[in-house]
């Protein structure tokens, strides 16, 4: 008689393992926990090495800020010392036109033939609006068509040269960051638009007095009626595009130039409101500018209650952003973004004379395509908006 054998479960599990585990499997079990700590290694290095980067960016960036001269200082402002003129001084009303983000594509190329004759139109016919200039915000092509070759420059430039008025363009990341060399077509886009506005009579880019950097001659300042405007090299960039050093010396020089001249302009003439003229649109790479421009404006109270607006394209879209205004408790500042050039009218940027101290306001009549800021000082002007169809340009030119 044979006795039935019996096994625990400890028997069979581990008579079920050895059943199991044959040669083949107990290598991919190797295998796999080889795989696993490998893994595991990766995720480490990983981990570290971003948050070693990122560490390195915050202190660089931290040094840059810290390091931006002059210093914020508003004790000897006109604005302050000679409030009495203030109050009896006055300023005449102006306006200019604001544009970017084209052309693209051959339509908007002739879509832009026409905004410019319309743009010659309008400024005879309304001489009320005191158009005195354009300012083109970048992006003056689409770099997977033209390929950055210098004829698209040169169409842009003859373009943009029919207009009635002094034009200044601002560098875009299009018009050379997004290139194969950056280099060379940095040099083109300086060699077309790098002193634009001495394509037109003297007597008119002489009364705007502008001033360009001597070592970054794309970025420029003036002060017409009153109304600071100073022209920014920002885009958007990725932080593997570009090496950090190459980033934070752009930005060095963008917060000089506003450090410089808000302080001298401040300091020597009577300031009824700020401009900014850039191409990006804000982002957490472009927040410490914009974080240093607030410090030469919050809580220095004759500045703070002025209005300071940043005009840019890059997002395509008409957008009036606040954030950054809640953010740091800065009532006047205002982010405002275009609509991309090709599908909707320039915007007339207006500012509101001042007869014997007092602003002769524009009314707060805002809407979709009015916008009134600063107390009644600046108005926009969207004109029609955006087109119904944009791309219908076959007859436009008729």
């Amino acid at each position: 008689m044979v006795t039935p054998v019996i096994l625990s479960s400890s028997s069979k599990s581990q008579n079920h393992s050895k059943k199991t585990l044959t040669p083949f499997a107990f290598r991919c079990r190797q295998q796999h926990q080889l795989l696993a700590v490998i893994f595991s290694l990766c995720v480490i290095f990983l981990i570290f090495y971003h948050a070693s980067n990122h560490v390195d960016m915050v202190l660089l960036q931290k040094e840059v800020h810290e390091k931006i001269y002059p210093l914020p200082d508003g004790s000897q402002d006109y604005n302050l010392l000679y409030s009495n003129s203030t109050k009896t001084s006055s300023f005449a009303g102006f306006s200019f036109y604001l544009m970017g983000d084209t052309p693209y594509r051959d339509w908007q190329e002739t879509r832009l033939e026409w905004q410019v004759k319309q743009m010659k139109q309008y400024t005879k016919t309304h001489p009320e609006r005191n158009l005195t200039f354009t300012v083109h915000v970048g992006d003056i092509q689409k770099v997977s068509l033209t390929h950055c070759a210098e004829s698209a420059y040169q169409t842009t430039a003859n373009l943009l040269r029919q207009g009635p008025l002094p034009t200044l363009v601002v560098p875009g990341d299009n018009d050379y960051y997004d290139c194969p060399d950056r280099n060379a077509t940095f040099q083109l886009f300086m060699k077309y638009f790098g002193s634009f506005e001495k394509q037109w009579h003297k007597k008119d880019v002489e009364g705007l007095g502008l001033i360009r950097s001597e070592s970054h001659p794309e970025l420029f300042v003036f002060v017409k009626e009153g109304i600071l405007l100073i022209g920014l090299h920002l885009i958007n960039a990725p932080e593997s595009h570009e090496d950090i050093r190459l980033w934070n010396a752009r930005m060095i020089a963008n917060k000089e130039w506003v450090a410089k001249n808000v302080q001298h302009y401040f300091r020597t003439q009577e300031i009824r409101g700020v401009i900014l003229l850039g191409h990006a649109l804000r982002s957490p790479r472009t927040r410490p500018f914009f974080l240093t421009v607030a410090d030469y404006f919050v809580n220095i109270t004759h500045r703070q209650d002025l209005p300071v607006v940043y005009l840019h394209g890059d997002g395509h879209n008409w957008d009036v952003d606040t954030k950054l205004s809640h953010q740091l408790h800065w009532k006047h500042f205002r982010d405002i973004q275009v609509d991309q050039g090709g599908l909707a009218d320039p915007v007339i940027v207006e500012f509101a004379p001042q007869i014997k101290g007092k602003i002769k306001a524009f009314k707060d009549e805002s809407s979709d395509l009015q916008l009134v800021l600063g107390k009644g000082l600046i108005r926009l002007d969207r004109q029609n908006g955006l087109y119904k169809h944009p791309k219908n340009v076959k007859n436009l030119l008729k």
